[in-house]
């Protein structure tokens, strides 16, 4: 049985906006759990007094907020101040507070294009691919032509993203340039693997007839197609498919034609969210 966390102060009415997050808090435990979580993502802009401010006028938590207040006078570290809300609110455990300040104390060496590739990288791996396609273009024509390894993560996280909206061939495109840029043999690998969705099997035929000195890397594609579609097949979704199939098959017009408009419904409200500003 998990440990009871009683909350502290008030919900509020009006959030916090984390903007490297780029998420909304309610309550001193969500911000609690996104310094745990996103430490790499907090930055001593969090202690232009807006923070404290909310935090005694939104959560009737004065006593903090004073605490607050006394640490951005003498101009402390962020990581002081992180310190102070969480053993405040007593959130999570030693070891995780004593982790999440040290990643926060690491983020503070990063240099700015890391710090801003950090933050795009926490949106696209929460599913929020349009700010973070946003972020990565932005910092794509900012980064030095000498940062060539930030280039190419930049650019490898960005196929990432456009392979979550499917679209394979920005995918593509952005692992391409990512293997260009000094990338591994993964980001060629997930070029291939992006092409493979995009095309149809003739254009794919083709494609791979004409690609004989990448053979190695397209039979590793095939491999893993293989192994994705095997660990497909024992899934919940795919249960759900046979179902489908065989309701097809024995003239469940009715219940198929149902359940096939649910769960497209489904898919495109997903759709909506991941692509939403």
């Amino acid at each position: 049985m998990g440990r009871v966390l009683l909350c502290m102060g008030r919900y509020a009415k009006k959030p916090y906006f984390m903007e490297r997050a780029y998420i909304n808090v309610f309550s001193v435990e969500e911000l609690c759990y996104c310094f745990i979580e996103n430490a790499c993502l907090i930055g001593q802009e969090a202690m232009d007094g807006e923070l404290s401010d909310w935090l005694d006028r939104e959560c009737g938590m004065g006593e903090l907020a004073g605490r607050l207040k006394k640490l951005e006078k003498k101009g402390s570290s962020i990581s002081t101040y992180a310190k102070t809300i969480l053993e405040y609110v007593g959130y999570g455990s030693r070891e995780q507070q004593e982790q999440a300040l040290l990643q926060l104390e690491k983020s503070l060496e990063l240099n700015v294009y890391e710090k801003r590739k950090a933050r795009a990288d926490y949106l696209a791996e929460h599913g929020k691919y349009i700010p973070a396609l946003k972020s990565y273009d932005s910092l794509l024509q900012e980064i030095p032509q000498e940062e060539r390894s930030l280039r190419a993560g930049v650019l490898h996280n960005r196929g990432v993203a456009y392979a979550g909206l499917f679209c394979f061939e920005s995918a593509a495109e952005s692992f391409r340039e990512a293997f260009a840029w000094g990338a591994g043999e993964d980001s060629f690998t997930a070029c291939l693997a992006a092409k493979r969705m995009a095309l149809g099997e003739t254009e794919y035929v083709d494609f791979v007839a004409a690609r004989t000195e990448d053979h190695e890397q397209l039979l590793r594609v095939e491999r893993l197609m293989e192994q994705v579609v095997g660990e497909f097949e024992g899934t919940r979704e795919s249960r759900m498919l046979f179902t489908l199939r065989v309701c097809r098959e024995e003239g469940k017009n009715d219940s198929y034609y149902e359940e096939i408009k649910r769960i497209v419904g489904g898919l495109k409200e997903k759709y909506r969210e991941m692509t939403a500003e």
